[in-house]
């Protein structure tokens, strides 16, 4: 049975040929967790079969965890942040040992059920926001970098 930290992976997220990460974005008061021109490479965390996703991309966001914050997604130092299920078609709970290749597509699921999901955008002037049961049913293309990650306070652990 494989370790948290062998379930764990540094990644990025896609859908289609949108990247996402963690931007200031109009309309929201926070950054949020939305369509920008190269992905921020997140680390997947896992505990049990849940996910707690923090960002790894350099800048002021580094470390902190991506937080379910009204309907959208945006980074937070909480001590409890949003957990997250990887999921296939079937809503099969998967971990880093059921990813065979190093590019999957997904869905993320919050603890409370809610699934990551695109809003509808009108214009491409807007970009693409991540949120809560949005409007698009969208499969995330997940870009494994790193299996096996440790955790950054913990670079030995086993």
């Amino acid at each position: 049975m494989s370790t948290n930290r062998q379930k764990s992976f540094l990644a990025t997220l896609n859908w289609s040929t949108k990247s996402f990460g963690i931007i200031s974005h109009r309309g929201n008061t926070v950054p949020v967790l939305a369509e920008k021109p190269v992905a921020d490479v997140f680390y997947f965390r896992c505990t049990d079969e849940w996910y707690t996703i923090y960002i790894r991309a350099e800048g002021e966001h580094f470390g902190k965890t991506i937080d379910l914050n009204g309907n959208y997604f945006s980074c937070s130092t909480s001590s409890d942040p949003t957990t997250f299920k990887i999921i296939n078609k079937d809503w099969k709970t998967l971990t880093l040992d059921d990813l065979k290749t190093n590019k999957e597509n997904v869905y993320l699921l919050t603890r409370s059920g809610k699934r990551v999901n695109a809003e509808f955008v009108f214009t491409n002037e807007s970009p693409v926001r991540l949120q809560a049961n949005g409007q698009i049913n969208i499969t995330l293309d997940l870009n494994i970098i790193e299996r096996n990650a440790p955790f950054l306070n913990d670079p030995d652990e086993i």
